[in-house]
């Protein structure tokens, strides 16, 4: 995803991120166009800087000061730019009051350098320097800092600007042309940066919601599809038959010939399923070894059964499992209640990636659920906090 704005599925008025929040919090990607256009903006900056104090250079009234200002320059980009690079801490708030503060001492000294001499204030490339450093912060920063630093640099400006009412041979231009000519880049620029990373966060977090919510459903649907198909065999799906019937006949109050012989169709398909789901009941029918001392398999909770089954028939028919190494274990100490599969492969990484999203589906069914491959064999750990009623 690009530092730009984002596509949106959730209105961005109907949320807020969390205070404090940037936009590369919720989108680390966004970083990659964002540390360019960075690089671009500060190649801007410095070259204009460079330009305009040679093109400039008679009304340049002291030279250590304007070098000065150039040094202060480019060290407040480069710090901006290194934090920008940083994978570990980025941009924090207290990296970009260094780089800000670098870049209002160059501002300042560009000023001073031509105190006295300076003829047109719009000259000054420290006034532009400083708008330019709160646009390319959009990204990095929240719309609250932005605000304050456009708010500074407008204080900044204008007490420059006055300076040179003061004490340069300005031309005859009203005081308030003069302070708005200096403030204008700063405010137009501060202000879109606000405007700028509020959209910009608004819209990833409204992304990212959205995209949470469709996690949400998809594994909703499929532990509803776990539990339907896995956990009670053909039962399952044959609710969406049986219970709408019971309910009509409970409306009408009536039996007919039909429903009759609905109902005898039913309770074949009915029993013809329990039947099926009996012989694959016991957990140890799926696994080479089964240890189960305790008798866990016969207290848990269902849907832990079935996800565990679930879980050991894709392993059992795997064809990158090595046969007869899949184990099965169920341990109860005095407080908890836990479980281990093993099962080994010469290919074990992949034999992982086979499975992994009945692996997901044990993470999210179960209290604590984890994987770990140890040589070549996969261990799956999960807890059994739930028992059957």
């Amino acid at each position: 995803m690009s530092a730009g704005t984002p596509s949106r599925s959730v209105p961005l008025g109907s949320v807020r991120a969390p205070r404090g929040s940037t936009a590369l919090d919720f989108d680390p990607l966004a970083a990659i166009s964002a540390r360019g256009f960075l690089i671009v903006v500060a190649a801007v900056c410095i070259a204009a800087a460079v330009g305009l104090t040679v093109s400039t250079a008679s009304q340049v009234s002291s030279w250590p000061l304007a070098i000065g200002s150039l040094v202060a320059l480019a060290a407040g980009f480069g710090w901006f730019i290194r934090s920008a690079f940083d994978f570990t801490m980025g941009v924090s708030s207290d990296r970009y009051a260094t780089a800000f503060a670098l870049l209002a001492v160059a501002t300042v000294l560009n000023s001073l350098s031509s105190l006295g001499s300076n003829l047109l204030v719009r000259d000054d490339w420290g006034l532009l320097t400083l708008a330019f450093a709160l646009m390319a912060a959009g990204p990095f920063r929240t719309s609250a800092e932005l605000g304050l630093y456009t708010g500074i640099s407008t204080a900044l400006v204008t007490v420059l600007s006055l300076l040179h009412v003061f004490f340069s041979p300005l031309t005859a231009v009203p005081i308030v042309v003069i302070v708005l000519v200096a403030c204008a880049p700063v405010l137009a620029l501060g202000l879109g940066a606000m405007g700028y990373a509020r959209v910009l966060l608004g819209g990833i977090y409204a992304e990212r919601l959205a995209q949470a919510e469709a996690r949400e459903r998809q594994f909703d649907t499929l532990r509803q599809r776990f539990i339907d198909d896995d956990g009670v065999g053909a039962i399952g799906p044959l609710r969406a038959e049986v219970v709408p019937f019971l309910a009509r006949l409970r409306m009408t109050g009536e039996l007919s010939v039909g429903d009759r012989a609905r109902a005898a169709a039913l309770t074949a398909l009915l029993q013809a399923a329990v039947d099926d789901a009996r012989p694959i009941d016991s957990l140890g029918d799926q696994v080479d070894v089964f240890i189960d001392e305790a008798g866990l398999s016969l207290r848990m909770h269902e849907d832990d059964r079935a996800t565990i089954r679930a879980v050991l028939r894709e392993l059992h028919q795997s064809p990158r499992r090595t046969p007869g190494t899949l184990v099965l274990e169920l341990l109860e100490g005095e407080e908890d209640r836990f479980g281990i599969i093993r099962c080994s492969s010469p290919d074990v990484r992949s034999l992982r990636a086979e499975v992994l999203p009945f692996i997901r589906m044990m993470r999210l069914m179960m209290s604590t659920a984890s994987d770990e491959v140890a040589g070549d064999e996969l261990l799956l750990h999960f807890d059994l906090q739930r028992l059957g009623s």
